[in-house]
């Protein structure tokens, strides 16, 4: 039951998307997570990883431009599991024409974010806006044949397993599901493991590979200040070791995405990271 690995390409911001795609085939990576959002304009003096990223298909111009992706992947014999996009639940309209070219290309998952939580709002308000919402996306999802995916994410409303199935266990898994994501669980919304993927069952749809550390950065008032930075995914608190073992026991058979946004060359976290969790996968 060997699992298939990716990259989002978030993590390759200097790097276009044929780049992209002839370092993840140079690698022995399977596929890519194709960043979906607003590109930057061009000329880029200075790349970042949420801002000036090459590594990005246009949403505005989703259609010709995944297309493009999709003609660039073919070529260095990478699939495309699922699209990182960046687009709201409550954007219908955007989230249409990006299940539609998904459908397209085949590709058969995107990412949709729900509500964030800053606590300006109550959390139920932000929950029952969230499923009238979901409700509108999981109508398109069967539409067109292409599953939405909600990440677990520090700073909303699904940072946990547990209060990621709280909101899709009210779906079809065909059309809703969640993208696991350890490495965020560091900074919020950490659960046991094995009982947050025993709790997905047929949720789990996808996994995000990185890693984070909480770091001491002084003493205020003689109380400790702590904030979190991420890591390569052997540096950080999320142990992979019991990850692996626990997707494992529970019978996971899909895709593994890096993105590693700690410090570094790209090449060699991507390389390091794939050595690392090929060599837990075998030993697992």
């Amino acid at each position: 039951m060997a699992w298939k690995y990716a990259v989002f390409t978030v993590m390759c911001p200097e790097r276009d998307l044929e780049q992209t795609a002839a370092l993840a085939s140079s690698l022995g990576l399977d596929g890519l997570e194709w960043r979906v959002t607003k590109k930057a304009p061009e000329p880029i003096t200075e790349v970042s990883y949420w801002g000036a990223n090459r590594s990005t298909v246009d949403i505005d111009d989703v259609s010709s431009d995944l297309a493009r992706a999709k003609e660039i992947a073919d070529r260095h014999d990478l699939a495309m599991p699922i699209l990182g996009t960046y687009m709201k639940c409550h954007e219908f309209d955007v989230v249409e024409a990006a299940m539609r070219a998904a459908a397209a290309v085949g590709c058969p998952k995107l990412r949709v974010g729900p509500p964030g939580y800053d606590g300006s709002r109550p959390y139920q308000d932000l929950f029952d806006q969230a499923f009238r919402d979901f409700t509108k996306v999981a109508e398109l999802a069967s539409g067109y044949g292409v599953q939405a995916c909600i990440e677990m994410h520090m700073g909303n409303i699904t940072p946990s397993a547990g209060l990621a199935h709280r909101l899709v266990s009210h779906f079809d898994p065909a059309q809703i599901g969640v993208i696991f994501d350890p490495g965020n669980m560091v900074v919020e919304g950490f659960e046991s493991y094995q009982m947050a993927l025993e709790l997905l069952g047929p949720y789990l749809s996808h996994v995000h590979a990185k890693n984070c550390v909480w770091a001491k950065t002084g003493d205020k008032d003689g109380v400790a200040q702590w904030e979190w930075r991420m890591a390569p995914v052997n540096q950080g608190q999320a142990d992979w070791t019991a990850i692996v073992a626990a997707l494992r026991k529970v019978g996971y058979h899909g895709w593994l995405s890096f993105e590693d946004f700690s410090e570094g060359d790209t090449e060699k976290k991507l390389s390091n990271a794939l050595s690392y969790l090929k060599s837990l996968e075998a030993s697992a």
